[in-house]
């Protein structure tokens, strides 16, 4: 029998985890460009400083970290088959694997049930098409990949990783242009917080207004 120690636990765990975080983190992504190039005419011109930069922030972060390090786990896995072929069949792995192919099933049929259901509902959009393309995109190249691994228990092909590599560093970088500098983070966060202090300001005045009829003398 294929003896599994703490080590072999710890990488499969951590592959899992990091495979879960970027695919997460990448969809957040694409998400994002789309909220940009194809804005949705019912929020205001506003919004996207308030309501993007966050998790434009949050993805880019993620992926510079967790994507190098699930590709690194992987590339020590694969290193560990390579000494110990029972390893690539062992039971936490395939465990772990039919697991990542049922999230990746249901995010898929969840998917396309969505869609459908808001186009019977007339809720149809570009926005919302784009972003169900992209849940397809990322889920269904994650079922394609570990089904190819199960059915054939070989090593991911090298093409596959390195196009994966490639179009997560080019989205990666593009979203910089997305949500530009630190420092116009900064300038956009001041200015965030002295429109609030206004609003606030103002919100006083008409309470001080309503409750002795007149203006204060001073701020």
């Amino acid at each position: 029998p294929t003896r599994i120690g703490p080590k072999d636990v710890f990488l499969h765990l951590a592959a899992v985890v990091t495979l879960y975080v970027s695919a997460a983190s990448f969809i957040t992504l694409l998400f994002q460009y789309i909220n940009v190039l194809v804005p949705n005419p019912l929020a205001g011109d506003h919004y996207y400083y308030q309501g993007y930069d966050g998790p434009l922030q949050f993805a880019i972060a993620s992926l510079l970290i967790v994507f190098p390090a699930f590709l690194v786990i992987s590339h020590l896995l694969e290193r560990d088959y390579r000494a110990q072929p029972a390893h690539r069949v062992s039971t936490l792995k395939r465990w772990l694997t039919y697991f990542t192919l049922f999230a990746a099933a249901a995010i898929v049929i969840g998917d396309l049930v969505t869609l459908i259901y808001n186009f019977l509902g007339g809720g149809m959009t570009l926005q919302f098409v784009l972003k169900s393309a992209s849940f397809l995109l990322v889920a269904g190249a994650v079922f394609a990949h570990y089904l190819r691994e199960v059915r054939a228990s070989v090593p991911p092909a090298k093409a596959f990783v390195y196009a994966v590599s490639i179009v997560v560093a080019i989205a990666t970088i593009g979203a910089f242009f997305l949500v530009g500098s630190p420092f116009a983070a900064r300038n956009r966060t001041f200015d965030e917080r002295r429109s609030n202090n206004l609003q606030n300001i103002q919100g006083q005045i008409v309470e001080y207004w309503r409750l002795k009829d007149k203006l204060p003398a001073t701020l």
